[in-house]
């Protein structure tokens, strides 16, 4: 699990790793809250990481982005 702190809120991030680190976000905890990933509706990948657009349980979607040099997950609201 990785921790980075963005606009005072802690990001925590659980994911599916098999041949890779971060293959897919299962879990993320924000502004002390835990969310399931429900869905994944978009991913890819670019030089500095991979990006993917998650729904949580709640029908709430968020971009997550594992930038990889620093080895640290951040978050975006949508």
């Amino acid at each position: 699990m990785h921790r980075v702190i963005i606009k005072g809120e802690a990001v925590s991030v659980e994911c599916y790793s098999d041949y890779k680190y971060a293959q897919r976000p299962n879990v993320f905890t924000f502004k002390g809250k835990t969310h399931r990933v429900k869905k994944i509706l978009k991913q890819w990948r670019e030089e500095s990481g991979d990006f993917f657009v998650v729904e949580d349980e709640e029908g709430k979607r968020y971009t997550l982005f594992y930038e990889e040099k620093e080895d640290i997950w951040k978050i975006k609201e949508k």
